[in-house]
């Protein structure tokens, strides 16, 4: 297993660096400019000429980005290795750090939600196929599906918080409550909402399928025919084998919710790495942006990877 880990490692290199490249060439061939914002009557050319000096702009895009892709894998890297924000000038690094739990809060807590609300909804499909229950819960999953992330969100926002008052509009914490835990899990409420509904739609379907195809097999129509109860030969013996084909769309959810975080974290101003990096991309700061797509591009490559481990762990006949 060992072995098998530290060779994925070695072939997610090449996909980096491939990922750095085609990163770096979209935002610098981008229309707009970091220094447009300052283009204004007040500002001298020498001034926007020096701004340009100042943040490398001037150089060919090559050379900024063999200095950016150098600078930005080289280990151990201090809180200056990912730049500056052209923003505020604070360090890459530092801004992003600051956003990492808040998008763990989130994202956490949307997983937690989807798995907890989608496996019983997907077995109770299966074992209850083209009943009216797995009627109902088919619409609602079809209809849940295919509702945009930000529409849902701002539906929610407009019903639960204009209109009824129930929930914040926006932010993680109420004034002078940083640190209270109800008060997190309140503001929480309709982002998580937002994720988990599309999340919960998706795996539902999937776990539906994948139950269906294992009650199918021989070995539960052997274990019917013994005698066995219902109840231990859908949880003791399908369950757990339907659940292997699980682990892929596990692995893949989590870079998943991350792009979906940032569409939800902006609609409900959640202080997170997705609501940074969309600010970031709209101020045309290149360091944050190229760093949050890196981030990203990782996650891919780690939850591809945490996905094929798992399978071994779940499924003993299979061995790297």
């Amino acid at each position: 297993m060992a072995t098998y880990i530290v060779r994925r490692l070695i072939q997610a290199i090449p996909i980096v660096i491939g990922i750095s490249v085609i990163s770096f060439l979209i935002v610098h061939l981008t229309p707009g400019s970091p220094i447009d914002k300052f283009r204004t009557p007040r500002v001298s050319p020498e001034t926007i000429n020096n701004l340009i000096r100042l943040y490398g702009l001037d150089e060919s895009i090559p050379v900024q980005f063999g200095k950016w892709f150098s600078k930005f894998w080289t280990f151990p890297f201090d809180n200056t290795a990912w730049g500056y924000s052209f923003t505020d000038g604070l360090p890459v690094r530092d801004k992003i750090f600051a956003r990492i739990p808040s998008t763990l809060w989130l994202t956490g807590v949307s997983l937690l939600v989807t798995v907890i609300v989608a496996i019983p909804i997907g077995v109770l499909q299966a074992v209850r196929q083209y009943s009216w229950s797995d009627k109902i819960i088919t619409t609602f999953s079809t209809i849940g599906y295919a509702m945009p992330t930000f529409w849902l969100g701002l539906m929610l926002k407009q019903t639960f918080s204009v209109q009824l008052n129930l929930f914040p509009l926006f932010g993680q914490n109420s004034f002078g409550k940083t640190g209270d835990l109800l008060d997190l899990l309140w503001h929480l409420t309709l982002p998580v909402t937002t994720l988990a509904v599309i999340q919960v739609a998706g795996w539902s379907r999937y776990m539906r399928a994948s139950m269906l195809e294992v009650l199918r097999q021989d070995y539960i129509r052997t274990a019917r025919s013994k005698g066995l109860a219902d109840s231990r030969v859908i949880f003791k013996h399908a369950l757990r084998n339907a659940m292997i084909p699980i682990v892929t769309l596990l692995g893949l959810t989590v870079p998943a919710l991350l792009s979906g975080a940032a569409i939800t974290e902006t609609v409900f101003s959640w202080p997170g790495l997705g609501f940074l990096g969309v600010q970031a991309v709209t101020e045309r700061d290149y360091p944050v942006v190229l760093a949050t797509v890196m981030i990203g591009g990782v996650m891919v490559i780690l939850g591809n990877l945490l996905a094929d481990v798992a399978y071994a762990v779940v499924d003993p006949r299979i061995t790297y």
